[in-house]
């Protein structure tokens, strides 16, 4: 079986990421909600995330589009349809957690008139994380690489359209 997320690059060019059957490879690290958030805030050279939204639907995309870690993220979240799409109340938990130990860093800034949260892995964070991040697959790694390239693309409004359309059973408390 083979699921694609597809984006468009600024010049319409669409970018598929796909995820094949390929089983989870031995020895892949078990990761607890910290230990994922944390692997997506390192990703993509430690790119940053911008807005709560968009993190909690990055690993819900990733929970349903990348095969080698989608069991485990589901078990991890335990994502349901909250008022702006899944949600996950472990994730709540487990970014103030992690701001608290200073593994992450927040700041807000005006994005389309709103006032998102930046997140931001520490140096503390990605000593934290980094022996486990090494472990995992490197095709895992390009794929949650990918997908946060794609997401950034797509936007806060394409984010939402993804989610909304390929998963209308996450849409239906949804306020928008």
């Amino acid at each position: 079986m083979k699921v694609e997320f597809m984006t468009k690059e600024k010049d319409d060019n669409l970018i598929y990421v796909s995820a094949s059957t390929d089983t989870m490879q031995a020895g892949f690290p078990e990761l607890t909600a910290d230990d994922w958030i944390l692997v997506f805030l390192l990703a993509n050279q430690k790119s940053e995330i911008r807005g709560k939204l968009m993190f909690v639907k990055e690993l819900f995309i990733a929970s349903n589009e990348i095969e080698q870690v989608s069991e485990d993220l589901k078990r991890v979240f335990k994502f349901y349809p909250g008022h702006y799409g899944p949600y996950s109340d472990v994730f709540e938990n487990s970014l103030r957690k992690l701001e608290m130990s200073g593994a992450i860093v927040t700041r807000e800034e005006i994005i389309d008139n709103k006032t998102r949260t930046i997140f931001e892995i520490t140096d503390k964070g990605v000593k934290h994380i980094e022996n486990t991040y090494e472990r995992l697959p490197e095709i895992v790694k390009r794929r949650v690489s990918k997908l946060k390239r794609c997401a950034d693309q797509l936007g806060y409004i394409g984010i939402l359209k993804h989610v909304y359309t390929h998963y209308p059973e996450y849409a239906v408390r949804s306020r928008i």
